[in-house]
């Protein structure tokens, strides 16, 4: 075996050197990678410092706001965040920066509305969504002070998308991962001077929030060449509504399986267990941050081969990736699998004890890295309505799941109802993703 790898890494050394495209992917993945890292690093250390110096019922706090605000961002995007990237994709290759200006102020004159009628109805059934659903009337004050973040966050991951489709990798990964994370690490670090209240995480990661938005705005302003263009109509409405909601169905279904169990442990456990359970969940995401990275670079090449009708050099990059992402998301797992007591123990002494939901949640999330870009191909090649139907069933198998389990097992029971959704739904979209790219 250990020849075995010793001949694939020299193959991939051969390829480095004399595959120009295949060159690129590794080297734009390696950047990504590195500001994903600083970027999960931060956000590590926001969750460390919440947890030791503020406790547990703020790192719960924290993840119940998140949450809700992840849900009504969701809800607000209306997949367009997905489909602009697409879009801006294929225009940019042709440098039509009029027509990017053009579908994205179409968007936004359905996401703003829309925005604004989520923050509404979440301000003024907060004491309901506090009393009633999560059990904690105490909330309810912040619950309506959360709802106001709903439409900088849009802003945020809309306009990060937007990056994304114009090529710029960079700018995109540092405001999908890192911007809030590393504004709450500066603002957290300086709080702990003045303040030691339970709710000044949740305050910091609001002010974090805005503070992204606006400069994504300025990025997307600035790398579209905004003031230079006009804008050219080339894509209607009901192409882009009937581009989106596909995605908008995936996203909500995806969004239910990765918080849905946060938010039914947070009306049957208090604040402490959900803290300790988001805590597990981010460190979980480590395995998967090289499918981010290189997902963040091969998404806006394969929409574009696809435009131009070059499957070949789908197939090439699909290949490239899901090679890189294998190799590197084993070298993330092992210590995490095999140390998982001394990962918790960095958190204090109420996060050990939960080796076993720890482990069993980082062998789902290898399953998920070693399947590669699939999904992604799906919902850039004209197949989102595929990807949509197997995150519907996924997400009902796992809200069931969590339901049924999470009251009588707490925190393992949410690993067992989501693990098993989340590993069909992987499975579905590799049969779907062979088959597009194979049986053509």
């Amino acid at each position: 075996m250990i020849g075995l790898l010793r001949n694939n890494i020299g193959a991939w050394r051969n390829r480095f050197v004399n595959d120009a495209s295949f060159r690129h992917l590794v080297r734009a993945s390696f950047f990504s990678l590195v500001i994903r890292v600083a970027g999960l690093g931060t956000g590590f250390l926001v969750t460390v410092i919440t947890s030791r110096y503020y406790g547990a019922d703020a790192l719960g706090i924290v993840s119940i706001c998140i949450a809700i605000l992840s849900f009504a961002s969701v809800i607000g995007k209306l997949g367009m965040d997905v489909a602009l990237m697409r879009y801006i994709a294929e225009l940019f290759t042709k440098k039509n920066f009029a027509a990017i200006k053009h579908v994205y102020l179409k968007s936004f004159r359905f996401i703003v509305p829309v925005c604004i009628v989520i923050t509404g109805i979440l301000y003024f059934f907060s004491p309901v969504i506090a009393g009633s659903f999560f059990h904690k009337p105490h909330l309810s004050e912040l619950l309506k002070v959360n709802s106001l973040f709903v439409l900088p966050l849009v802003i945020l991951l809309v306009n990060s998308e937007s990056i994304r489709g114009l090529h710029r990798i960079r700018a995109y990964t540092f405001l999908q991962t890192s911007a809030v994370s590393i504004i709450a690490t500066i603002l957290l670090i300086i709080s702990l001077a003045f303040y030691t209240d339970k709710f000044v995480p949740v305050s910091v990661q609001f002010i974090s929030i805005t503070i992204a938005s606006v400069i994504s705005v300025i990025l997307f302003f600035k790398l579209s060449e905004w003031t230079k263009h006009g804008r050219d109509a080339v894509i209607d409405s009901r192409k882009l509504i009937r581009t989106s909601s596909p995605m908008f169905i995936t996203t909500i279904m995806q969004l239910v399986m990765t918080w849905g169990g946060t938010l039914i442990m947070a009306a049957y456990y208090p604040e402490s267990e959900v803290g300790v359970y988001n805590a597990i969940v981010r460190i979980s995401t480590f395995t998967n941050i090289s499918i981010l990275a290189i997902n963040s670079i091969a998404s806006p090449r394969i929409a574009s081969a696809f435009a131009s009708g070059q499957t070949g050099e789908m197939k090439k990059l699909t290949m490239e990736a899901t090679q890189l992402i294998f190799i590197s998301s084993i070298v993330v797992f092992l210590p995490l699998f095999f140390f998982p007591h001394f990962v918790l123990s960095i958190f204090g002494k109420d996060f050990t004890g939960n080796e076993f939901s720890l482990e069993l949640l980082l062998a789902g999330q290898l399953f998920v890295s070693f399947s590669g870009l699939a999904s992604q191909v799906l919902n850039m090649a004209d197949r989102e309505k595929n990807l949509r139907n197997n995150a519907v069933i996924a997400a009902v198998f796992n809200i069931t799941a969590c339901y049924l389990l999470i009251p009588h097992y707490g925190i393992t029971g949410d690993w067992d109802g989501g693990v098993e959704p989340a590993l069909y739904l992987q499975r579905e979209k590799e049969i779907r993703f062979f088959y597009f790219l194979y049986a053509r």
